[in-house]
């Protein structure tokens, strides 16, 4: 199944519905993550999967719009080990963009009282909205779900993706960040 699901949100990445609707359900994920302010040590283990033992997956709808948003900036998984493409330097390039899951774990300890809930409390949400869309769901570890998106409907380019994103400058989303030693 993980074969097609790039194949599949890429058929969707320019639906102007999907863009508005993704738009609003990450402001409203945000300002929901903002209001628990969950602290971010910064020190880059979440992008880092086989440093901090844990996958990150990904529904189609988000894929479909992250693809949206970095098509012309894509970045394939390495192959030699098991982080984010989008990482750099220890920063997220790709914040605007990036997916539920990202948004929603944090190292910090307090916050795996609500991550859980909040996490299928949302993905609930993105089954409705690919449904309203026409998006086939589809739920895939994200590594696996970028090696699967055709090349076709990707051009990539080295650097820093997101506009204004570079490791000088990323958006924390007003949330306390404390800087590792």
């Amino acid at each position: 199944m993980t074969s097609d699901i790039g194949e599949i949100a890429a058929s969707h990445k320019a639906t102007p519905a999907l863009a508005d609707s993704m738009r609003r359900f990450y402001a409203d994920v945000d300002a929901a993550i903002a209001d628990r302010a969950p602290v971010c040590t910064n020190r880059g283990l979440c992008c880092n999967f086989g440093a901090y033992d844990h996958d990150l997956f990904v529904t189609t709808i988000e894929l479909a719009y992250f693809i949206a948003g970095h098509g012309d900036a894509w970045r394939s998984p390495p192959a030699h080990e098991k982080r984010c493409p989008y990482q750099i330097d220890g920063v997220c390039t790709a914040r605007e963009h990036r997916p539920l899951g990202c948004r929603l774990f944090f190292c910090d300890a307090s916050s795996t009282a609500w991550q859980h809930a909040e996490y299928e409390k949302r993905i609930a949400r993105l089954k409705e909205m690919g449904a309203a869309t026409g998006v086939e769901y589809r739920y895939v570890e994200w590594l696996s779900a970028l090696a699967s998106t055709p090349a076709s409907s990707i051009r990539p380019i080295p650097g820093p993706v997101d506009t204004g994103a570079s490791p000088e400058f990323v958006d924390r989303q007003s949330l306390p960040v404390i800087e590792s030693e």
